[in-house]
């Protein structure tokens, strides 16, 4: 998972030792990834995270829950276009 806030890396690779109010959702999220072979937080840069960042600015924007099931929402979809063909052929 890449993501672009440091912090949240940080607090991801120090979970086993943490205090935090965040250490037990850190413990769950722990415990569901481990049905995985493998899983990764990365930080990269935000302009390198374009369509979280907006999902992450437009659900601050949000009174009630959006669900998105069978279209990418218009907010996001030529991020998403952008997205996919800057990662065709890594």
């Amino acid at each position: 998972m890449k993501v672009d806030c440091l912090e949240m890396v940080n607090l991801w690779n120090n979970r086993h030792n943490s205090r935090l109010i965040v250490a037990p959702i850190l413990v769950e999220i722990g415990e569901l990834v481990s049905y995985f072979s493998l899983f990764v937080i990365q930080h990269v840069i935000r302009s390198a995270n374009v369509p979280a960042h907006l999902c992450a600015k437009r659900a601050c924007t949000l009174n009630v829950m959006e669900s998105w099931l069978e279209d990418n929402p218009g907010f996001l979809l030529t991020s998403l276009l952008a997205d996919c063909r800057e990662n065709a052929f890594v």
